[in-house]
Order: C-alpha cells, then structure tokens, then sequence
C-alpha cells in the first residue's frame, strides 16, 4: 500500500477510535461478576460474562445475550471471536447446538504473517480437523460440556467427559477464538472460562533474585530563585526510595519508586496476586509493562487502586484494572485489604485486564507507531505514594509467540558436476547478479485495501446510525479483523437500539397517557350518573360532593350547569322549609337575616395550621385554586407553596394538594410514597375529599395540618 494512503487509512482509523472513546468515557462503570477466590486464585479468567458481548467481535449476524447465553442467529451465517489472542491454555465451556454443523477455532488469527488458520474443534462430536482422534462423541440434545487443551504442539478436546482429540501440531501457535455458526445452525454458548497454560514464575518465594529497584527521580524545580545560603539552595529533594523484601511476599512501603524485572515482554502473558493498602486517599499503586529499562514511570500502567463512580466519571480515576491516561475500568474497584488476582494479555496494539477472573478492560491502542509502547521492555510494579503498601504472592509471564511455527530448513542439495567452460564463462557469470523477487501487494489485494480505505472515509462521514452499521458490515466482510470498523459497528447499532427504546418509551407513555384520559372520562361520567342519582333519592349534600368532583376532572355543559342551578335551588328550599316549621320559624328567619346582614362585606378565608414539626404553629393561607404540599422547596419547574421540612424524608417531594373551588376544599393525594391519611383513614391517590373547617390530615404520618375557615371584613 502507498505510504499515503497508509496514513489516511490510518488517521481514519484514530479518528474513529477517538469518537469512541469519548462516548465511552461518559458511560458509567459497569457491574462485572468475579469468579470465586479459589478459582481466582487457580488463574482461571471468564470469558463471556454473561451480561454483554465485552470481550468478543461478531461478523455477520449478531450474537444475541440472553439468560446467560451467548446465541447466535439461524437465519444468517456468523461468526463469533475474541478480541484477546492466547496460545497455551485449558479452555471450558458449554455449548447447546441445534439444525446442523457448528465450530470452534482456536489459534485463529489471519492477520499474522503467514496467517494462521487455527484448529478447528467440531463442537457436533468433539473432533479436531486434523488430529488424532480419541474416538469421537455424540452431541447431546441439550447442553453439552467441552474442554480444549493446547499445550505447546500438544493439544486434547473432550465432550461430555470422554476425550475426542489428542494429537500434535505445531502449525498454530497463538489467536483467537473464534465460534462459528453456518446458515441453519443455532448455536448457544455459557459458562466460558480459560487459564493460562506454562507462565514461568519470575518470583522465587525467599528474595529478589531476577529484580531491580528503581527509584523515582527528583521533582523538576520550577523555581528561579537561587539562594547561596548552605543547605538552602532551592533545589527539591528526590523522594523516599521505596524499601522492598522478599522473604515469603514481595513487600514494598515507605517510599516511591518501581521494581522491574530483569527479562523484557512485548506480547505476553502475565498474572498475579497483590494486595494494595494505604495510609490515605492519596495512595497510588500501579502495574505497568513494555517500560523503559530503570526509567521511573513508563510504559503502559495498571490502576490497582480503588475508586467510585463519581471518581471514574468525574476523571479523577481509572479505578482498579484501568489503563491509567488511556481507559478507564469497569469496575470500580475491588475488596480493599484483600489479596486479588489479575490477568494481563498484550498483544500489539491490544491490552485486555481481568481482575478476579472478570474482564474489566479491553483497549486497542489505535495510536500510530512510536507513539504507542510496542518495543519489548521490563514489566514490574510501581508505588507513586509513601503512603501506600504493596504485598506480592505470585508473579509469572509467558511470552506470547509470533506466529506460526517456522518451517523447517530444506535439505542440502548436491550441485552436479558442471561441464568445462572457457575463460569468459566466469566473467559473464559474474556480469549478470542474480533475480531478486521482492514481495508485494497483489493487484486484487492494493484495490481491496482501497476499497476499505473509501469505506472507511464514508463510515466516518454517515449521515445515520443505519448508514453506519451498512458501511462497516461491507468493511468487515473485505477485512474480518479491522478493529475500529467493529467498534464503530458497535457504537451504531447501540445508537440505534437506544432511538428504539426511546421510540418505545414514548409510544408506552402515550398509551399510558391516552388510558388515563379514558379513566378520567369515565370517572367524570360516573360521578355525574350519582350526582342524579343522588337528587332522585334527596342526598342534597352527597349531590353536591359529586358535582364537584366532576367538575374538578373537567365536567362541564349544559348538563352540568342544570344539575348545580337544582343542587343549589334544593338546598335554599329546603332550609326555608326548616326555618319555617314550627313557633321558632319567625324568631330563625329573623337570626337568618341578622347573620346574613353581619356576613354582608366579609370573605371567607381559608387557611392550614401546621399542628407539628419544626414549623408548628405556622398558618398557610389557601390563597389560589391549587395549593401544592412536599418536601422540596422545587424540582423540574414545579414548586411547593407549603414545604414541609422533614428530617425523616417520610414525607414525598411533591405530597398532595389543595384545591379551592368557591368556598369549598378538596383534598388530593398525588400518589405519595407514604400516604395521606383524613380522619385516620388513607385516601386513595388523586381521588378527591371534602375539606371542612376543622379538618385534620396527616402526611406520611410524620406532619400535621388542620384547616380553618375564617369570615374577615374585604378591604
């Protein structure tokens, strides 16, 4: 490929990672799910967590998570494969398969040079193309057990218990594992763990053989000030050197400094047991690989220190497993003052971290050459606080190889005897040097590499999520392993899949929203087939009840404005009729007339008395048609006229409300948390009641109120 056309391949590539990271950095951390302390321990690391694809690529149709399974879909062609390449391991897992032949290939990886095809173990009898045979089995209908075994050449399958494979090969040395399932095939997988095969231990349990101690250099002085006095030049002393041991654990405190192996790692391999505890917040521990050999604080770095999710959103942290400056974990942290186990696997340009068997880190650091740590370097552990301890069990590493196994050299040949030349033969065989072919991109692959480079600058400048995910998918059929082309997939179709659920939200809340408009509806009819009802049987005052609260739901018309003119027209006769009757009757209309002379030129005043609670006493006047009654002052745009200071919170945000029709309160609750009760008894959520003077209602029985009608002179 042309070197510029490399470099805008590339800086597309970065560009879209870039994207990526920067929506990423926004999410908040994840649950993960750890495995047990012994199997932890063991160096067994999972998989598949159970939850999400994290750690895995799809091509083709989409691998679905559902119940703990990884399922793939029938109706397309797919293949399922990890982001993380192993070579020596002891793989387990289960596997349900269903409508035709399915694989696992392990040690897969087409990028290599040669690309390695890798074995591929038939998950239908448990076979390996290409090994011996053990004799083979029969998948069952339901789940069905498997474990691979690759060590070194030597590599064993077993299904169900009874061993399938057991032979050797040596053509496959590291990759992938990739699951694929052909068109018709159903295949569900769980229960996915790996342990890393033939890490050479770099701690020998007594001392520090194989170790060095680096210390941290002086800070920088800033300062331009030199003072000649002794002992007060200015210039700033270099930090305590952290004090190491090794007798049992390696054990670093008092100090801030690294310990680096003696032996360099570019892609390898590496697992230990640590235990980090500080004096402070401000403790700093780190595990960091491909350094500068006895430079303080290179290479890529390992967070081993805990923090919340308002540190890792804030950028305050990495959290424990993070790659600091690079990504952030998903988890936030781990068991303080307690041993954990990690698992590091870099591989070029790709790191993954598992911390107690759970991955919690996966980045593809698309930065270009000499830029990010490629060159093989010193792994160890670094203490950036004298405030933190560091206490090491086990330490061990593996070099990852490079490809697949060299070939072996050709046998000598004998050259024939040659036949006698004259003098200018040897001249002119000298004349003419010998062909040399150099190797070179075909023309098919120089178009192919073309035609991703355009459909990567297409990808980058989508108008749509959908346009996205199309690009990218015809990017990953001409290029399988093209990292940012899956990640950009992957931020697509999440993009889509979030407008969908937001879809659904709203068409939910509309449905929601039209139900309630029924209800509502059909209330208001209700009450007003009673307010007839009532008139019929001369239950005046239960009439009126329920005239207003159809009313209160939008009750309006012809009709209604009937039934109040009869409510009110009933009510006035009948108490003439009362003040009529009997030898009293002059002697009440005379006091009628009276207190109806004294009422003229005065309002009624309604208004709450808290009865309890730090604002005892105080009176609320009831001044508007809606008076709002909670716990906060305002939330959203909406506000509370009464605030209810609460100490236990028993009380809700917004609690119930007041309404005032006339002369006339009505009591709503608003589906509070805790209730509101009206004479002892609990009301049923936004359904009215009748307010009068002396009424008691309690919040969440925590605060009182009562209510008062009071007749004061008009100004």
């Amino acid at each position: 490929m042309p070197l510029v056309m490399q470099r805008l391949l590339h800086n597309s590539i970065a560009v879209s990672i870039v994207a990526l990271l920067l929506v990423t950095s926004a999410i908040a951390t994840t649950p993960v799910s750890y495995l047990s302390a012994d199997q932890a321990a063991q160096g067994w690391i999972r998989l598949f967590d159970g939850v999400s694809r994290f750690g895995w690529i799809t091509n083709g149709a989409e691998w679905q998570v559902n119940a703990n399974t990884l399922a793939s879909d029938p109706a397309q062609q797919s293949v399922l494969r990890t982001t993380s390449s192993f070579s020596d391991f002891d793989l387990k897992f289960e596997a349900r398969v269903s409508g035709g032949p399915a694989t696992l290939v392990f040690r897969v990886d087409p990028q290599s040079k040669p690309a390695q095809p890798g074995f591929a173990l038939s998950l239908n009898d448990g076979s390996i193309a290409g090994i011996g045979s053990g004799g083979g089995s029969h998948v069952l209908s339901g789940w069905n057990t498997y474990e691979v075994r690759a060590d070194g050449k030597h590599l064993t399958a077993s299904m169900n218990g009874k061993v399938t494979a057991d032979g050797d090969s040596g053509k496959n040395r590291v990759g992938y594992f990739e699951f694929n399932s052909p068109h018709g095939t159903h295949v569900e997988i769980r229960s996915v763990l790996l342990k890393p095969l033939n890490l050479d231990s770099l701690y020998n349990g007594s001392n520090l053989d194989g170790w060095k101690s680096v210390s941290a250099p002086a800070p920088q002085n800033k300062s331009k000030i030199h003072l000649p006095i002794p002992g007060l030049s200015g210039k700033p002393k270099a930090p305590p050197s952290v004090q190491w041991t090794g007798q049992g654990t390696i054990h670093g405190q008092g100090g801030v400094g690294q310990l680096e192996s003696g032996v360099a790692y570019d892609d390898f391999v590496a697992q230990f047991t640590a235990r980090v505890s500080g004096k402070d917040e401000h403790s700093d521990v780190e595990m960091f690989f491909r350094g500068t050999p006895n430079q303080f604080d290179s290479g890529y770095a390992i967070s081993a220190v805990n923090a919340t999710d308002h540190q890792l959103q804030n950028g305050e942290s990495y959290g424990a497993g993070g790659l600091v400056k690079l990504q952030k974990s998903r988890a936030a942290s781990i068991t303080p003052g307690q041993f954990f186990t990690c698992t590091v696997v870099a591989r070029a340009h790709r790191v993954s971290i598992w911390l107690n068997g759970a991955l919690v880190t996966d980045y593809y650091d698309s930065r270009p050459e000499g830029t990010y740590h490629s060159a093989a370097g010193p792994l160890g552990f670094r203490i950036q606080s004298d405030k933190s301890t560091l206490d090491l069990r086990e330490v061990s590493a593996a070099t990852l190889p490079k490809g697949p196994e060299a070939p072996p050299p050709p046998a000598p040949v004998v050259a024939a005897a040659l036949p006698p030349t004259t003098a200018a033969a040897p001249a002119a065989a000298a004349a003419a040097p010998p062909t040399i072919v150099m190797p070179g991109q075909s023309p098919q692959e120089k178009a192919q590499q073309e035609q991703i480079r355009k459909l990567t600058v297409d990808a980058l400048n989508a108008s749509s999520p959908e346009e996205a995910v199309r690009i990218n998918k015809q990017i990953l059929v001409l290029d399988p392993g093209d990292m940012p082309a899956q990640q950009r997939l992957d931020k697509a179709q999440a993009a889509i899949d979030a407008a969908s659920s937001q879809r659904e939200r709203g068409r939910q809340d509309q449905q929601a929203s039209e139900a309630k408009q029924q209800a509502n509806v059909a209330r208001r009819d209700q009450l007003i087939s009673q307010t007839q009802d009532d008139l019929l049987r001369g239950r005046l005052n239960d009439a009126q009840d329920h005239l207003n609260d159809a009313q209160r739901l939008g009750a309006s018309g012809s009709e209604v404005d009937r039934l109040h003119e009869l409510i009110v027209s009933r009510i006035r006769n009948r108490l003439l009729l009362r003040l009529g009757l009997g030898g009293g009757g002059l002697i009440a209309l005379t006091w009628f007339l009276i207190h109806s002379f004294r009422r003229r030129g005065k309002t009624l005043i309604a208004y709450l008395v808290a009865l309890d609670g730090l604002d005892k006493g105080k009176r609320y006047a009831l001044n508007q048609e809606v008076t709002h009654i909670g716990g906060v002052a305002m939330d959203g745009g909406k506000k509370n006229e009464v605030l209810v200071r609460d100490p236990d919170r028993q009380v809700s945000r917004f609690h119930c409300e007041v309404h005032k029709r006339g002369n006339n309160c009505y009591l709503i609750d608003l589906a509070s948390s805790n209730g509101t009760y009206l004479h002892s008894r609990p009301l049923q959520p936004g359904v009215a009641a009748r307010l009068r003077d002396g009424d008691k209602f309690v919040l969440a029985r925590s605060a009182a109120f009562e209510l008062r009608l009071e007749r004061q002179k008009a100004n």
